[in-house]
């Protein structure tokens, strides 16, 4: 038996008018988007703490100045991987399209690099490079996925 506001069972209770129905079943594009940013959270906590890590090997004068970079940019990583993984769980839920933002910050610093590299013409293959490809690639299907019409119904519809 379902109470006032759930959408448990047969006898849950209508949306508002004007406001559209959730989808019985959550989408597969929802599913693959929120798997994909799985990897770049993970890197983006990696690449936090690699840069405190080698900021703490350097050596030097200013080695002080080098420590606030540091802890700014591990700041930075630690904001995109907690709202990475806040809108994974919100997206999962059907609660929020927050997953778009650390999506589209994936996304953008990849083309911004990508293109930075090649105005400079510094672009060539090496090793290294495969991570961060890999992870902007599956950042850019994850926010075409959360674009697709079913993950906006989702996306869009109360959860009462």
């Amino acid at each position: 038996m379902a109470t006032a506001g759930t959408m448990s069972g047969p006898t849950a209770d209508p949306p508002p008018a004007g406001e559209p129905a959730r989808p019985g079943r959550r989408p597969l594009a929802v599913v693959f988007a929120v798997l994909l940013m799985v990897p770049a959270a993970v890197v983006w906590l990696i690449a936090g703490v690699g840069f405190v890590v080698a900021t703490a090997r350097s050596e030097g004068s200013f080695k002080w100045l080098l420590w606030i970079v540091g802890l700014g940019i591990l700041g930075i990583c630690l904001l995109v991987v907690a709202m990475t993984l806040a809108g994974m769980w919100l997206a999962w839920a059907g609660d929020s399209n927050v997953l778009r933002v650390p999506a589209g910050f994936t996304v953008g610093l990849f083309v911004v690099v990508l293109v930075t590299l090649l105005a400079q013409g510094r672009l060539d293959y090496q090793p290294t490079m495969t991570t961060p490809l890999v992870i902007g690639t599956l950042a850019g299907i994850s926010l075409v996925l959360l674009h697709t019409p079913a993950a906006r119904r989702w996306l869009a519809a109360p959860s009462t």
